[in-house]
């Protein structure tokens, strides 16, 4: 994923469900290696930096990590206006 925030992106965020100013997420290019991808994380407190189309830059509220969310839950569906089954009906998986 290239995008020039001006900041290193410490991972990127999928399937993100946002808890108060934290985030649970499936993450990728965690840049510390310590969750591999496909792993779930739960963030520090973050506030919003950027957007860019729909791509959301955060940074946590110490300002220690960047975090790109690229999907984001909104109760029932992706904020993208996929409903949260829809991969299951794409892939014949039921």
């Amino acid at each position: 994923m290239s995008n020039d925030w001006g900041v290193l992106v410490d991972a990127y965020l999928f399937n993100a469900a946002r808890v108060g100013d934290r985030f649970a997420a499936t993450v990728f290019c965690d840049r510390s290696g310590m969750v591999p991808d496909g792993g779930t994380v739960a963030t520090n407190p973050v506030r919003l930096i950027a957007v860019r189309g729909v791509f959301k830059l955060f940074q946590t509220l110490d300002g220690a990590d960047h975090y790109v969310l690229v999907t984001e839950h909104n109760g029932g569906e992706l904020l993208d206006g996929r409903p949260t089954n829809y991969a299951k009906g794409h892939r014949g998986v039921e």
